[in-house]
């Protein structure tokens, strides 16, 4: 605002020193139009500072009206890591392994669809306390439920889109944060695919503060730690209870969807509530 300021206080005076320049030409040459240019100037060194005067009422009561509609300005971005940032394919994964449909949908429930696997985000348990929860829910499949859970980290792939998105919004000023579920295992297993990582301005992962989300503790761990301001600040995931978890830690949320559809929504926000 205060450039826009600048540049109108510019504009303004290079146009009144125009038009008196325009009348002292005129009374020098003793020009019929000289008496003209005089009351010219006369009514534009009132009716220029008002016009401005106005202009920026305006520009105030649209912007205050965004604000109401859109929010507070933005200056931070939190990224979800899964199914934002990285593929996370739970199923390609055990479908590597060629086990019949049979077999997959036990594994699957045993494992993956599993409450227990939220609980490996939360980071309390090892590995082998997990695994002996796995095989709990299937004790006939025990060797195929250890084998699964020795690389887990195979269930993500990297979005080559991730780091050109962070840095876009990083060269125009905005802070960039990560907050996801995600186990220990995968997050040691999984470095080259967070290769986006030192490009962020902090993170916090599940299994670091022993919370998941959507539990609003783990959003309130993320703002305290790095001093964010919620208003100002948007959260964007896959899912919407985490969606609405963020929301109700006081932050301004994105469901993503897709990277185009998700990217546009996201700059039509920053547009609108953001960036001056």
């Amino acid at each position: 605002m205060k450039n826009k300021k600048r540049f109108l206080a510019l504009l303004a005076a290079s146009l009144l020193l125009g038009l008196y320049l325009a009348t002292l030409v005129f009374a020098l040459i003793d020009s019929p139009f000289a008496y003209m240019m005089f009351k010219i100037c006369l009514y534009c060194t009132i009716a220029i500072p008002v016009l401005i005067y106005v202009m920026v009422l305006v520009y105030r009561q649209l912007k205050e009206k965004n604000r109401e509609i859109y929010g507070e300005r933005l200056d931070s971005v939190i990224f979800d890591v899964g199914n934002v940032l990285v593929d996370y394919n739970w199923k390609k994964y055990l479908d590597s392994f060629g086990y019949d449909e049979k077999k997959k949908e036990v594994l699957a429930n045993a494992m993956f669809l599993s409450p227990v696997w939220q609980e490996a985000d939360r980071g309390i348990l090892t590995p082998e306390e997990l695994t002996k929860e796995f095989v709990k829910n299937a004790p006939e499949y025990e060797a195929e439920l250890r084998l699964l859970y020795q690389n887990p980290g195979g269930t993500i792939t990297a979005f080559d889109y991730a780091k050109d998105w962070i840095r876009s919004l990083k060269k125009r000023g905005i802070k960039v944060y990560i907050l996801s579920n995600y186990s220990k295992r995968i997050f040691e297993q999984t470095q080259k695919e967070l290769d986006f990582l030192p490009l962020v301005d902090g993170s916090l992962f599940s299994f670091q503060c022993n919370k998941i989300k959507p539990d609003r503790e783990i959003y309130e761990d993320l703002i305290r730690t790095y001093h964010i301001n919620p208003a100002h600040a948007v959260f964007v995931d896959d899912r919407q209870d985490n969606v609405d978890g963020a929301k109700n830690a006081g932050l301004q949320a994105l469901r993503f969807t897709t990277y185009p559809d998700t990217s546009a929504a996201l700059e039509r926000l920053l547009m609108t509530a953001g960036s001056e």
